[in-house]
């Protein structure tokens, strides 16, 4: 998986996660496009996150990462700032 990657806001994320979309990936890594506008997998390990990746034809060092807090609340637009 990827060292360094560019950072995106949340709002950027959002765009291609919307709210509804990450509870269903409570607690897992979500891997995105590299411009963050796409998710491309979801998974509960990196391990399997990266075969995912992968099988979607993507190359997991390209790649943006997020890992989704378990909890009810999931932080987005005005509560990060």
């Amino acid at each position: 998986m990827p060292q360094s990657q560019p950072i995106l806001s949340q709002s950027q994320i959002s765009v291609a996660a919307p709210s509804d979309e990450l509870a269903k990936h409570r607690g897992h890594w979500i891997a995105y496009s590299p411009d963050g506008t796409r998710m491309i997998a979801g998974c509960a390990t990196l391990a399997a996150l990266e075969v995912q990746v992968r099988a979607a034809g993507e190359n997991p060092e390209d790649v943006l990462l997020e890992r989704v807090p378990e909890g009810e609340f999931i932080a987005s637009g005005s509560e990060l700032s």
